[in-house]
């Protein structure tokens, strides 16, 4: 399936591409990495690569750099719905990219709130970082499954994500996206950075429709916000324009080309460089 070329540096403008959506506004709602290589900094240098306006509602606020999370601290429900309302009345969203959540009151919120809100969500699970440290509340685990997920246009579990939303080892990714399927989302992409195979190999499936999207594996400790850059990456294109299959393709093959570009920072798990992405017609194709 051809995949259209993308808005860099000296290209015509985007009008002229795919889309006909002039500044599609991306929200992304996620945690602070005071570090800078994932959560809400690397969402929306994300979006700033594919050339959409990224807007932000922080849930909370974290204390961490390469080597850890040292502090975390859940943005106020009062300051929450501020942002929210914030955007809503003015910079409306063309897609929406969930990453932490981190508490109780703002899975709820965001369920209450996904209710009137018709646009694509990109959910991106995040229930523990790279260091190992949880960055959701588990009680709030079943309102994300049971009020988040009828919302969600796509989910992006890494291997122990979706094994801990389905209660069991994962022996077969078509069968577990079924039963990730069966919580409500419209579609899944089972991310396999956590498996010990010589290729990175992630299953995406809308049930009806399914695929393998492969990549040589990376050997890097430059992994930090890996999960944080890809579900930014599908939102930027679904917000250019791209259909699912499409747009988790891109995603797929810039999250390569990120790996490949380390940010030299840090001493631990260090984050990557995000420029604008290739035009894809010019790179082989994942597939």
């Amino acid at each position: 399936m051809p995949i259209p070329l993308f808005k860099a540096i000296g290209d015509p403008p985007i009008e002229t591409q795919k889309s006909n959506i002039r500044n599609p506004v991306v929200w992304t709602i996620a945690g602070s990495d005071s570090g800078g290589g994932a959560g809400i900094q690397a969402d929306l240098k994300v979006m700033s690569a594919f050339g959409v306006h990224g807007c932000s509602i922080i849930t909370a606020l974290t204390a961490q750099n390469t080597q850890g999370v040292f502090s975390s601290e859940p943005v106020s429900p009062d300051m929450l719905r501020a942002q929210f309302q914030a955007l809503e009345t003015d910079l409306p969203p063309t897609v929406i990219k969930t990453g932490m959540l981190g508490s109780v009151e703002t899975v709820q919120f965001l369920a209450d709130m996904f209710q009137s809100l018709e646009v694509p969500i990109v959910c991106d699970p995040v229930l523990k970082s790279t260091s190992g440290a949880d960055l959701l509340d588990p009680a709030a685990v079943a309102i994300l499954k049971h009020d988040i997920f009828p919302h969600v246009t796509v989910l992006t579990p890494n291997i122990p994500e979706a094994e801990f939303l389905i209660g069991h080892k994962i022996e077969d990714e078509a069968e577990a996206a079924d039963e990730l399927l069966a919580m409500g989302v419209e579609s899944v992409l089972i991310k396999g950075g956590h498996s010990d195979s010589d290729e990175c190999c992630d299953f995406w499936s809308a049930g009806g429709e399914c695929m393998w999207l492969t990549a040589p594996r990376i050997q890097t400790r430059h992994t930090h916000g890996t999960g944080c850059i890809l579900s930014s990456a599908i939102a930027s294109a679904l917000a250019l324009g791209q259909e699912m299959m499409e747009a988790v393709q891109t995603a797929k093959t810039f999250m390569t080309d990120c790996l490949l570009q380390p940010a030299d920072v840090g001493r631990g798990h260090g984050p990557m460089m995000i420029k604008p992405p290739c035009k894809v017609s010019e790179n082989e194709s994942n597939l």
